[in-house]
């Protein structure tokens, strides 16, 4: 809650007007309900080219399904089995993809948490799977359980963060064959938001509903989304046998997957913003009719990290125009299919959080809140291309977020009656700066944009945007309190953690 302008200038000024917004009281945000329209970048036409082209490609050329209980399932339909190639009737693939479900409900522990995705919500999830970690002294290190947690919290506070992780960050001093329920368990204790799940063994997709159902009950977590769950293609054209078992294990128990092809234009797919649509728009439509195979009207998502590479190294790039594009162009194509799309949004190929970030950053955030996208991933901190975040990152783009949830609500016009009034009062050659219109406005401002003179800059230390981010996360950090949990449940959850580690060898075979 803020102060009144006029107590708060009489015990400090500008100070103690920062200090009250740095004390105010954390609040969390309901999936947006977008206000603007969505932005299109092809006609009807177009849409209808990439998805001719998408089906000859399901048809002609087809997809591989390196998995031999995948394959054996499609062998159930129609379509035609080559080895490892299937190729599927463009009338059998998309009476597939009608089973999936336009809208779904993905559940926290915290009822209050629980969120719709598809339709006109738009949910926000945090950052996923970077190894490394730009720490609070700027040293570039392996993320640890520690980063984790610390990362569950911040995400935990931010208002317009809607997911909780999940793997926010690879924990590397947990053995792998391990982690997968210690990143479950933080984003259980260190959050009630909804979790993601994890899909790089199918035994570790089946510890995480385990743990769902000690949290839910079995029935429940058995048949409602507890988790979603990102799956990626080997582009051009391949499904493995790890990502299939995960989304084999979600989708009969109901849990959503994000269908995600892994697109790097000019590599992974054509050098075309068109020509990578329609490979992704094939890849991602067979990873969802599967999963209609596997349980009809399980929840899956349509939607690509939307990368190019660099073509004098051959690097993914994270913020170019052309990744916009594609971002846009996913939209169009989940719409045509019905099915809700999933976006990135702030992504950075720099390496700290500098200008370069900012910018990479934001060729994410627009495409993804501007094309409609239900699910927006990567909300806070990535940086060298998907591998690094940055503690200093994460809270400026939580700001950049709940900036575009201000934008989204568009524009008011229940007070125009009142501004007339206001006008009329302040006339020709005043200022509006006092106005009780003005004091009561809802102007979004960034709370740790510095738009102080030079002198007041200097005065106030000489913060550049990564010191100000530290600062902030340290600041919310010594406020954080941690959701409760009933006791019980919480002892459920590390007795299964320590009867797995007991069962399964720390070290990978």
């Amino acid at each position: 809650m803020s102060l009144p302008e006029e107590k708060i200038t009489r015990k400090g000024g500008r100070a103690a007007r920062r200090e009250a917004r740095e004390a105010a009281e954390f609040f969390h945000n309901p999936p947006l309900i977008s206000q603007v329209p969505v932005y299109e970048v092809a006609n009807a036409e177009g849409v209808e080219q990439i998805h001719e082209l998408a089906m000859r490609i399901v048809e002609e050329i087809g997809v591989d399904f390196r998995d031999e209980e995948s394959l054996e399932i499609w062998r159930g339909t129609d379509a035609e089995i080559d080895g490892e190639r299937v190729r599927v009737g463009r009338d059998t693939l998309l009476a597939l993809v009608q089973h999936a479900p336009q809208t779904y409900t993905h559940h926290g522990r915290n009822r209050e948490r629980t969120v719709e995705v598809g339709g006109r919500s738009q949910v926000v999830a945090p950052s996923y799977g970077p190894p490394f970690i730009l720490d609070f002294e700027g040293v570039r290190r392996h993320a640890t359980i520690d980063d984790l947690n610390t990362l569950q919290k911040l995400n935990h506070m931010a208002a317009s963060v809607h997911i909780a992780g999940g793997p926010i960050v690879e924990p590397v001093d947990v053995p792998v064959p391990h982690r997968h329920m210690h990143m479950a368990y933080s984003g259980l204790k260190y959050s009630d938001k909804p979790i993601v799940g994890n899909v790089t063994a199918r035994g570790r997709a089946e510890d995480t509903v385990e743990m769902c159902k000690i949290v839910f009950g079995d029935d429940f977590a058995a048949n409602n989304a507890c988790t979603t769950n990102l799956i990626n293609s080997n582009s051009p054209l391949v499904w493995d046998e790890t990502m299939l078992d995960a989304l084999k294990v979600y989708a009969a128990n109901n849990h959503a997957v994000l269908c995600s092809p892994f697109s790097m234009t000019a590599a992974s797919t054509p050098a075309s913003n068109v020509g990578t649509m329609a490979v992704v728009t094939a890849e991602a439509l067979m990873a969802i009719a599967f999963g209609q195979l596997v349980r009809p009207g399980a929840p899956m998502l349509f939607g690509v990290p939307a990368m190019t590479v660099s073509l004098n190294t051959g690097a993914p790039v994270h913020g170019s125009p052309d990744s916009a594009i594609v971002q846009f162009l996913a939209g169009q194509m989940a719409r045509r299919y019905k099915v809700p799309h999933r976006a990135i949004a702030n992504c950075a190929t720099s390496k700290t959080p500098d200008m370069q970030a900012a910018y990479d950053s934001m060729w994410g955030l627009f495409p993804s809140f501007m094309s409609g996208a239900h699910w927006i991933t990567m909300a806070g901190g990535m940086i060298e291309g998907t591998l690094g975040l940055s503690y200093a990152k994460t809270v400026i783009d939580f700001e950049q977020v709940d900036a575009f949830y201000h934008f989204c609500q568009g524009c008011r016009f229940d007070d125009l009656d009142e501004i007339f009034e206001t006008v009329k009062d302040v006339g020709p050659g005043g200022h509006f700066l006092g106005a009780a219109h003005t004091r009561k406005s809802n102007l979004f401002i960034f709370p740790s944009q510095n738009n102080v003179t030079f002198e007041q800059w200097e005065v106030d230390g000489r913060k550049e945007s990564a010191q100000v981010g530290l600062d902030k996360a340290r600041a919310w950090l010594a406020r954080y309190e941690e959701p409760e949990i009933d006791a019980a449940l919480d002892e459920a959850l590390l007795d299964f953690i320590a009867r797995r580690e007991e069962e399964i060898p720390a070290e990978l075979s």
